[in-house]
Order: structure tokens, then sequence, then C-alpha cells
């Protein structure tokens, strides 16, 4: 999906063929062993006409054996390298050799020629362009528009290109305070990765992965065209010292069917996906119960999906507005992003173009709407690019339009596609798609971490629902908390927040200087358990309220346990945010280091409140281990006050070597216990267990 799409490379002559049907890798490679040049030219001419660009590679192959120097061949070879796998930099030697004899009347089927399309000059600039070598590809497009055709198809393209290397230009001059990461081998593999979906708490990742199957189920529906898998959806954990886990495939993947991540409910309990079986690509869903993600179905929201395409959706927190992406008529480009709103009677209406703040005259994709549900982000490849696509901000203003969007700087957006752009909640740590340099294969995930994109005037509620006896929540247990704002206007709307059922999380966006009402309701007996009441802080930028919540299941009551201590919300203030840790541990790990990962930036960030004047700081740790029975620490209750334990020495030896920062920190242990299904001698369900194997921390 998103794929690039082809430039018009040659003219083409059909020499009176009706296309060469179904090909196959086996009798491409036997045609490659030919000396034959004049069969070679043709056959390897008509492979690229029809779209098999992997086949017409192979054969060109063989003709740069034949002949190194050929501009021809190399011209060809270079081209294929960028259009199939967007190897730009090594295909910089071969479109070197391509431009030093060019012809604007090129013969591609000729064996006679040995000159290369005046073309080469245009994908050498668009070599050196993803290179980030921004004078030499704009003296090259310039060479282009000079010795081209002035039918060319890639006329027009150049002036977009020029356009993007002026942006380039100003934005790298300006670069702006963000920290990549490539994910690494646990999520990147050799195979396309891409369209990362953050859960919002950052615990879990969604994403796309084009890797064959380990028993080779997909082997046979590969794409012969571009030699790719097809796509499926993986889902991976955080686990120990802040690495991911190995990826999981979700259950509804099929071996011969394209599914690819396009977003995920707040709850979890709901996965938005692309998928292209009806031949024009539209938008499906599935939902989470009986512990598993069940079969795509088609999103029925009326006037969505049509008859073009519709790549990409997202909804909005409060679940009032749905965001897409369709190519249909009527758009101020190709792709555009439209929305469509659901009105007080659960009815929704007609879409929407979100107008040309947002939508300009190429491809808008990729839609991600922050928590306060104003903040958007989506991606671009028009003039307001660098190269390819990239990420763009827009705000949501008080008469519902968008205000102009602007490009979130250099390096976050590179000269390359950076596109599906999805954040945690509080918007500091994003997740994108990108095509760099030190990239494990054609399309990698990365990690961003900012300062200053980050959600601003909003509070979030975060909590977690538990159980007496430690059990996961059961699916049959219907519980559903009710957020009332009592002072909001009077067409605001009642939240529904069900919790999050592989580990009984919920979270939420609220609005600041606003009092709430949480009920938390049993349904199933149509009874209201409990309920509590708070006020958010009017002059905060951002502020988090914490709700944990324990419940009986049997007589459906809430219950405070009288050895664990009671977790008030977090007293934030104007100047220093409350923090939260999360990490999942493997079986049987137990100790993280404050020296690296997001418990170094957690205690760096402490320190640095506390430097810049914050007068006290208790940190609160919760541990749990799961049911799987451990013989290293005898009892899964041990495990748990271990994990604990290493994490309070660690926290007080950090803070304990500067005399200052010691009589400023308290850290204090709140609960170790045991929960999670019981263990059925599946150690190796990761997916299982692993929720219940964690050490938190929060701060106050």
């Amino acid at each position: 999906m998103c794929a690039r799409t082809l430039n018009a490379l040659f003219v083409l002559l059909l020499i009176g063929m009706n296309g060469i049907g179904q090909v196959t890798e086996a009798e491409v490679r036997q045609t490659a062993l030919s000396n034959d040049k004049n069969e070679l030219i043709m056959r390897s001419s008509m492979l690229m006409q029809e779209g098999y660009l992997y086949f017409s590679e192979i054969l060109v192959d063989r003709l740069i054996q034949l002949d190194p120097e050929s501009p021809n061949y190399n011209y060809r070879k270079g081209f294929l390298m960028i259009e199939i796998r967007t190897d730009y930099q090594n295909a910089i030697p071969f479109l070197e050799k391509a431009i030093v004899d060019t012809d604007p009347n090129y013969d591609m089927y000729s064996s006679k020629e040995r000159s290369a399309a005046v073309d080469a000059f245009f994908h050498l600039g668009t070599a050196y362009h993803l290179n980030e070598e921004i004078t030499k590809a704009e003296n090259l497009y310039l060479q282009f528009k000079q010795l081209s055709k002035k039918k060319s198809e890639l006329l027009p393209v150049t002036e977009l290109r020029l356009a993007q290397c002026a942006e380039a230009k100003r934005l790298m001059a300006n670069p702006v305070n963000v920290r990549l990461k490539n994910m690494g081998n646990a999520v990147n593999s050799q195979y396309p990765d891409y369209s990362p979906v953050i859960s919002f708490d950052g615990s879990a990742l969604y994403y796309t992965s084009r890797r064959p199957w380990i028993n080779g189920e997909t082997d046979e529906f590969k794409d012969p065209r571009i030699n790719q898998y097809p796509e499926d959806v993986y889902v991976s954990y955080m686990d120990f010292d802040s690495t991911w886990m190995e990826p999981v495939r979700l259950e509804f993947c099929a071996a011969r069917r394209n599914e690819a991540t396009v977003a995920v409910s707040l709850d979890e309990r709901k996965l938005y996906l692309y998928e292209d079986s009806t031949g024009y690509g539209d938008i499906y869903y599935t939902d989470f119960y009986q512990n598993m993600f069940q079969d795509i179905q088609i999103l029925p929201i009326k006037d969505v999906n049509t008859k073009y395409w519709e790549t990409h959706a997202m909804m909005s927190h409060d679940k009032k507005i749905l965001f897409f992406v369709s190519d249909r008529p009527g758009g101020f480009g190709g792709r555009d992003i439209y929305s469509v709103t659901k009105d007080q009677n659960g009815n929704w209406g007609t879409p929407k173009n979100l107008g040309p703040n947002v939508n300009g005259p190429k491809d808008d994709d990729a839609p991600f709407i922050a928590i306060d549900n104003k903040t958007l982000y989506f991606a671009t490849n028009d003039a307001r690019s660098i190269g390819g696509f990239d990420i763009m901000q827009a705000q949501l203003q008080a008469d519902g339009s968008w205000s102009k969007a602007i490009n979130l700087g250099y390096p976050l957006n590179s000269t390359n596609d950076d596109i599906f752009y999805t954040t945690t909640i509080d918007g500091r740590r994003g997740y994108m798609t990108s095509f760099r340099p030190d990239g494990k294969g054609e399309k990698d995930i990365y990690e961003i971490y900012n300062d200053h994109l980050g959600v601003k005037d909003i509070a979030v509620l975060k909590g977690i629902v538990k159980t007496s006896d430690g059990e996961p929540l059961p699916e049959e247990f219907a519980i559903n908390i009710k957020l009332v704002c009592l002072d909001c206007d009077e067409n605001a709307i009642d939240k529904q927040i069900f919790p999050r059922l592989r580990d009984g999380a919920f979270m939420t966006g609220l609005t600041p200087c606003k009092t709430y009402r949480l009920e938390y309701m049993d349904l199933n007996r149509s009874k209201e358990m409990g309920n509590d009441q708070f006020t958010t802080l009017c002059d905060t930028v951002y502020q988090e309220i914490y709700r944990e919540i324990i419940i009986d299941i049997e007589n459906g009551v809430i219950v405070r346990p009288p050895d664990t201590v009671v977790v008030e919300p977090p007293v934030d203030v104007a100047e220093y945010k409350n923090l939260e840790f999360m990490h999942y541990f493997g079986y049987n790990k137990n100790k993280l280091t404050t020296d690296k990962g997001e418990l170094n930036n957690f205690v760096k960030t402490v320190e640095q409140q506390l430097k810049d004047g914050r007068e006290k700081i208790t940190i609160k740790i919760y541990s749990s281990a799961s049911t799987v029975p451990t013989k290293t620490y005898s009892t899964n209750e041990n495990l748990a006050k271990v994990r604990a334990e290493n994490m309070k020495n660690d926290l007080l030896s950090y803070f304990g070597k500067t005399s200052t920062l010691k009589e400023k920190v308290s850290v204090v242990i709140v609960f170790t216990e045991v929960q999670g299904p019981a263990y059925e001698k599946d150690p190796g369900n990761q997916k299982k267990y692993m929720p219940y194997q964690y050490v938190g921390l929060k701060t106050e």
C-alpha cells in the first residue's frame, strides 16, 4: 500500500505483441543464460513494460555482465534499483555511467542502442536527492529540464522536485531537536516493515510486514513483479530493559491476503486495517474478544469505502469523527484526507474534505489524530515536503476549520518517504516508517523522541482495573467506566470507557479546568459499583489523573484490599509534570539498569526536575509476576518482590550518588502481587502471560 508510483521511464513501443502472459522466475533465469543481446534487450523491455521489474532486473544484470560500461544497461540497472527497493546509494554508480552518453531519441528495444535515455539525469538526480546531496540533485534536475523533450511526463515531476530541494535547503539549515532510533532487529527485518501503530501507553506496537511465513505458506503468493511477500499484521510488546519482544503475527492474517495496519482504538479492542481483495483497496476492522482479534470485516460506515482507493483511516478518541483517505473525484490532488462525523443520535453524516490547508495538489495520507482530538498529523508528497512523503501537522480551529499545515522539520523528515506517524498519549514519543541508511530492509520503523511536539492544554485520565483474586478481567464481566463532565457545555456527551482486555488499563483525554465524575458500571447487573469525582487543573500545559480500581467480580463490587496502599491521583503542578514508567519483563527477568533505555530517560527527567527547582519527589513502585512457575525464586510472590526491591535499590543508588538529590527523592513500594490467568503448561505463550510481568513507576 502507498507504493511509489512508477515514473514514466520510456516511450514504449508495443511492436505488435499483446503482453507476455504469466511468467515464472525460472523461465526468466533460463533466458538470462543467453548471450543474445537482442533477446535480452527485447525480453527485459517487455517485462519492464508489463510491470515485472524484478524479472527485468535479472536480465539487465546479464546485460551488464556482457557489457559493464554500456550507458544503456547501467541506466536500466540504476532505475530498477530505485524503483524496486529504493536502493539509491548503490544506484548512483550505475546512473553516473549512464549520463556519460545520452540520446533524446533513445530506443529501448534496439539491441544496437548503447546510449542511455535523457531521463537518466532525472533518476540520478532522484538518487542524490534521496541521499540528501541537494545541490547535486538540483543540478541534475536542471540538466534534465534542458535536455528532455518538452512533452516528457517527467517535467512536472522535476518542477516539484526542485521545489522540494529548495524546501530541503531551508529546513536542513534549521534542524529540529529530535532523536531518531531504528527499532532494531526485534521489530525490523530485511523485508519491508512499516505502518506502525503504537498503543497510547507505549507498551504494544502493531505494524505491517512483508516477511515470509516460517513454514513457507506465503511462498506461492509472492508478488513476482516486485519480489515481495503479502502484507501481514504483527504485534510486539516491550520486554527487558525497554527493548521490544519478538513480534507475533495476528490470528486473522491469511497467507494469500494483504492486510495492513492503519489504526488502533484507545482500548485496543478494535484494530483498523487496509485490505485490497475487492480490487479497489478498502478500510476494514477487527474486534478483540475471546483473547484474540477476530477475522476482518469491511468498515460499514456509509460512503467511506467506494469504488475508488481508500488507503487509511483513524477514529478520533471521542469516537465522534472518522478521518480517512481516498482518491475519489472532487479532491485537491491525488489522495486526500476526509472526515465523517457522528451526530448525537449515532448516525454518520456525509464525508467532508479537510480542505486546502491540509490537502495539497499531490497525495496526502496516513492521518493520525492526537489525544486532544484537534492535533492532526499526516503525510504529504507535494512541495511542502523535502522529498518523498513528509510528516505534517495541522490544528483544528474553533470554527471547525484546519490551520495551515506545517512540516515537522529535519531530521524528523528526510528526503525519502517518511509516513505513518503515530504517538504515545503525551505526544513526546512517536513512531513512523522511513527508509534511511541505517535501515534493515526497504522500509523500517523508527522511534522518535522530541521535546516540542507533545499535546498542549490537555489533561489525561489513566487507570487500571484489577480483580481482587488477581485473575484477568473476564470478557463476560462487562465493566464500563462512564465519564461525565459536570460543568461542560450542554452539548457535551458522556464518554463510555472500556478497560483494555489484556491488562485492564484504560485512558482517555480530558479538558483542563473541568470537574468530572467517574461512574464504574457493572453492565451485566445494570448497576453502579461506585463513583468518584475530580477537577482538572486550569493552569498547566499537560497533566495526568490516575485511578486504580480493584473489583470483586463475583459480587460486582469495588473493593480495596487491606494490604494495598490506595493510589491517589498524582497532584500535578504547572511547572513539573508527574512521570510514569512501565516495563514488561520476560520470564524470570527481574532487573533493569538506570544507565540506558527508558529507565535512564525516566531518572534523567526526575533529576532535571529537581535541578530546575522541584522541591521533592516520591517515586512509587508497582510490581507484578505472572502465574508461570519459577524454580529460581521458589514462588511468584518472591519474584514480584525481587523485581520491586531491585528497582528500589537501583533508584536509591542512582539518586544517592548526589547528596542534594538524595534528600529530595523518596522511593516507596506500593504493591507486589501475582496476577494473570492460571498457568496451563504453555510457558512460550508470551502474549498470554507477559502483561502480568511488570514493574511500574509513578512520581508525585
